[in-house]
């Protein structure tokens, strides 16, 4: 039997879009072995883009310098959806001319494109120019949608949520072109170590451990003084600078002077550091906090960047898996979890019942279901899970609270 092909069309801005490109990926495999064939594809840096894909990037890892200009920007982009739109053809039409010709020659049997960017340029590529292979989106925000994914030529859109799903029909995408499917983790967080067999594999002493991660893209707050507090407060540290070597040097030079602080740079063990952890702190980034979640991990965020990372925030706080905590409080909030046990055990039964193995494996064998050219059955709202489910309503329960924005040099 064929192998059928999927390709996974994305953009590495952020680590949100290749993390569920990759989770759906890996899925198929898991779930369907032997039967498909897939690549995950940093699209416009691979295929004759590579100079706007720079300026894009670049762009935006200096816009999350100054979150409210990117909060404000979306606002402004949400009010005139055809105007974003326009502009965003207008910018992307030549690369729409020329993906639909290097995919025609590789002829998968399926694009999935997860950027809003690459929504706007798959429309194009099949509608004007030819492109032979069905595409679905992947809406990769949980909680809402910008303007950016508003392409009412998209054949289908899949949404993690009905708030996400409320958001794209706003804007302009037709409601019976889209699907509500959840949110899609890799296979390392939907199948992670024990805590005890993570924690003697890191060589870790006994203790309540926080997970700061602060590797991430545009992650507000000054690092070092976090976790000073975080120490202070009694709780041990797992610190991840990422690839941001000063960082890295001034918490290894830290750990060297206080105990209870063990320092990573950028690291493919992720899965390991939030099974040995009991809670994490870093930015609402979704792919991240969804991974943490997956593993049964509350959240104490520290820094929101986009609307998107406040729909998370709202999304934790609803939900007692977390929620928005001031740098300075950052200590005393961990106390607070490290006090309360049964507050943690029933944050890991909460995240259980989302069940992000379920949604994966579901998303996966939708995706497949398309590569193989099936007819997708009616969507069906009463089956939507705890995930699924959430609605603007949700959301709006949630307590609203602003981050106060300190930035760290990087």
């Amino acid at each position: 039997m064929r192998r059928r092909s999927v390709f996974f069309a994305t953009i590495a801005a952020g680590g949100g879009h290749v993390a569920t490109a990759t989770a759906l990926s890996e899925a198929l495999h898991a779930d369907h072995a032997g039967e498909f064939e897939t690549r995950v594809s940093d699209v416009m840096a691979e295929f004759g883009a590579a100079g706007l894909d720079r300026r894009h990037k670049a762009q935006w890892k200096a816009l999350l310098a100054q979150p409210r200009l990117v909060r404000w920007g979306q606002k402004v982009m949400d009010l005139t959806p055809a105007v974003t739109r326009a502009s965003q053809g207008a910018l992307l039409d030549s690369f729409a001319r020329s993906i639909a010709k290097e995919l025609n020659e590789l002829a998968p049997d399926l694009v999935v494109a997860n950027h809003g960017w690459l929504a706007t340029v798959f429309a194009a590529a099949r509608r004007r120019y030819g492109l032979r292979t069905p595409v679905v989106v992947f809406a990769t925000e949980p909680f809402d949608a910008s303007a950016l994914w508003s392409e009412p030529r998209s054949e289908l859109v899949l949404a993690p949520s009905l708030a996400a799903a409320a958001d794209l029909a706003r804007l302009g995408v037709h409601e019976d072109r889209l699907r509500v499917v959840g949110y899609p983790v890799r296979q390392a967080f939907l199948h992670p170590s024990a805590r005890g067999a993570a924690r003697a594999e890191l060589g870790l002493a006994p203790g309540f451990t926080c997970l700061l991660s602060l590797g991430a893209e545009g992650v507000a707050g000054e690092a070092v003084a976090m976790v000073e507090r975080l120490l202070a407060s009694g709780v041990a540290v797992l610190a991840v600078a990422g690839r941001n070597v000063e960082l890295r040097s001034r918490l290894e030079a830290l750990s060297e002077a206080r105990t209870g602080l063990t320092v990573f740079g950028f690291t493919d063990r992720m899965a390991t550091l939030l099974a040995a952890a009991d809670i994490v702190v870093g930015k609402a980034g979704p792919a991240s906090t969804m991974e943490a979640l997956a593993v049964g991990r509350p959240v104490l965020v520290t820094a929101y960047a986009g609307l998107n990372e406040l729909a998370v925030v709202r999304f934790l706080e609803a939900h007692g898996l977390g929620g928005l905590t001031k740098v300075g409080e950052v200590g005393l909030a961990a106390a607070t979890w490290h006090d309360a046990p049964e507050r943690l055990a029933e944050a890991a039964r909460t995240a259980a019942a989302l069940d992000f193995p379920g949604m994966t494996s579901r998303s996966a064998a939708l995706i497949g279901a398309l590569a193989r050219g099936e007819t997708l059955p009616p969507a069906d709202s009463t089956a939507l899970g705890r995930f699924e489910s959430v609605s603007k309503a949700t959301l709006a329960a949630a307590r609203d609270r602003r981050a106060v924005p300190v930035h760290w040099p990087t």
